[in-house]
C-alpha cells in the first residue's frame, strides 16, 4: 500500500489493512466494497485513495506484503547458515513460523491469488517461485556436499513446502503445542525425511495426497 507521510497516515494505514484481512477472511475479495473498509476506520471513502489506486490495488499490495514480510524473514534467518542442514533449519523455521503466526493473511493470500489480474497475478507467483526456489538450491546444495541424497530436487521441495504450509490450516494458538514447539517437530521431521533419501515415486505420492488435502481445505468456506 502507498506509504504515506507521518505517524497518523501509518496508523490508518494499518488500520486499514487490518480492516481488510478482515473483510476478505468474512466477505472475500468480491463480496467486500472500499466504502464498507472506509467505514470500518472512519474515514471517507475519497481518502482511500491515499493509500491505493482501487479494490485491486488494496489486494495487490496486501498480497505483496506478505510476500515481501515472508522472503525478508527469509534472508534475515538464512544469515549466517554455514551448511546446507543449517539453511534447510532455518527454512524450516521460517516457513513454520511465519505460517503459523500469519495464518489470516496467509490463507488470503492462498484463496484469493485468482482475483488478482493477470499483470499482478503474475508479479505475486514470482514472488513466489522466487522464495520456493531458494528451499529447492538448499536442496541441491545439499546434494552436492553429499549431506543427502535427493533425486528430485524440484519435486521435494515442493511436498515439503506443501507439508509445512498445512500447518496453518490447523494450527490454533493456545492449543497443545506453541510455534516454537511445531517448528522443532517440522525440523526433525524434515531433517530425517531428506537423511532416508527419499525416492522420486514416494515424493509423488505423498505430493498427490497433500494436493487432496489442500484441495479439501480450500473447499471450506472461511
Amino acid at each position: 500500500m502507498t506509504r504515506t507521510a507521518g505517524s497518523k497516515g501509518e496508523k490508518t494505514l494499518s488500520a486499514l489493512r487490518e480492516a481488510g484481512l478482515r473483510r476478505l477472511s468474512q466477505q472475500g475479495f468480491s463480496g467486500m466494497t472500499l466504502r464498507e473498509l472506509a467505514g470500518d476506520v472512519g474515514i471517507q471513502a475519497g481518502s482511500l485513495y491515499n493509500y491505493f489506486q482501487n479494490k485491486q490495488d488494496f489486494l495487490y499490495q496486501v498480497l505483496l506484503t506478505v510476500m515481501e514480510d515472508l522472503s525478508e524473514e527469509l534472508n534475515g534467518k538464512l544469515k549466517g547458515a554455514e551448511t546446507p542442514r543449517k539453511a534447510m533449519l532455518a527454512y524450516v523455521d521460517c516457513h513454520v513460523s511465519f505460517h503459523s503466526s500469519r495464518k489470516q493473511e496467509v490463507v488470503i493470500s492462498t484463496m484469493e491469488l485468482r482475483s488478482l489480474n493477470k499483470e499482478n497475478y503474475q508479479k505475486i507467483v514470482t514472488l513466489r517461485d522466487r522464495y520456493e526456489g531458494q528451499f529447492r538450491h538448499i536442496l541441491e546444495w545439499g546434494n552436492q556436499e553429499q549431506v543427502w541424497k535427493v533425486s528430485d530436487p524440484q519435486v521435494a521441495t515442493k511436498l515439503i513446502l506443501g507439508m509445512m504450509t498445512s500447518v496453518g490450516t490447523w494450527y490454533k494458538a493456545g492449543g497443545r503445542y506453541q510455534i516454537s514447539d511445531l517448528v522443532l517437530i517440522y525440523q526433525d521431521m524434515i531433517d530425517n525425511l531428506l537423511r532416508n533419501e527419499v525416492g522420486t515415486h514416494t515424493m509423488n505420492s505423498m505430493i498427490d495426497y497433500g494436493e487432496r488435502l489442500e484441495t479439501n481445505a480450500k473447499n471450506r468456506p472461511l
